[in-house]
């Protein structure tokens, strides 16, 4: 998983390659401005049937697509890694980012996303090249210009999510908390404990 990063294919190929791993698979398009809010979510129990349900926005970009199958994958994975019994419908929403660093479940589905974005040679590459970081980008945990620049080519070229192109302005800033939040999340991974 940390070896390489993950390909984006269709939400049907997803699903084809994934189901096999005790999961079911819901495909919706929730347009609007409410329905972009969300990414996906996973239900652990759904109804009579008893396999956990995975259900994805394909509205969105395929990078996003691709984040919010990842993203409820984790949540699969780690449910059954872990045995956890949490019955609850857990959603992937663009406003929740700040919250997923204070609940395990959530931050832990987030960096298998992380690693599957940033495998480690690219995270080497993009977040520890030697430059002399400022005073302010240290205080701020942010990035320099040419790390920015280089998540954003990286996005682009691996993943064609592009913020100067035709998206509309509402979903830029939407993927850009997104590439903000899990780029933060792959770096703290890299710099506290070398993955």
């Amino acid at each position: 998983m940390n070896d390489e990063s993950v390909k984006l294919v269709s939400p049907a190929e997803f699903t084809r390659r994934w189901s096999g791993l005790g999961v079911q698979f819901q495909l919706a398009k929730f347009g609007g401005v409410e329905g972009l809010e969300l990414l996906g979510f996973y239900v652990r129990k759904m109804g009579g049937s008893r396999l956990p349900l995975i259900c994805v926005n394909t509205a969105h970009h395929r990078a996003a697509i691709g984040a919010a199958f990842s993203h409820e994958m984790g949540h699969h994975l780690i449910g059954r890694l872990f045995d956890s019994r949490k019955e609850h419908a857990q959603l992937f929403a663009h406003t929740a980012y700040r919250e997923h660093l204070d609940e395990p479940e959530e931050l832990a589905a987030d960096i298998l996303v992380s690693l599957g974005v940033f495998p480690e040679a690219t995270a080497r590459k993009t977040f520890l090249k030697p430059e002399k970081r400022t005073s302010s980008e240290s205080a701020t945990g942010g990035f320099s210009d040419s790390v920015s620049a280089a998540v954003l080519k990286y996005m682009e070229g691996g993943f064609g999510l592009s913020f100067g192109g035709s998206l509309p302005s509402a979903m830029k800033l939407q993927y850009l908390a997104a590439v903000i939040h899990f780029s933060k999340l792959r770096l703290a991974l890299l710099t506290e404990y070398d993955i």
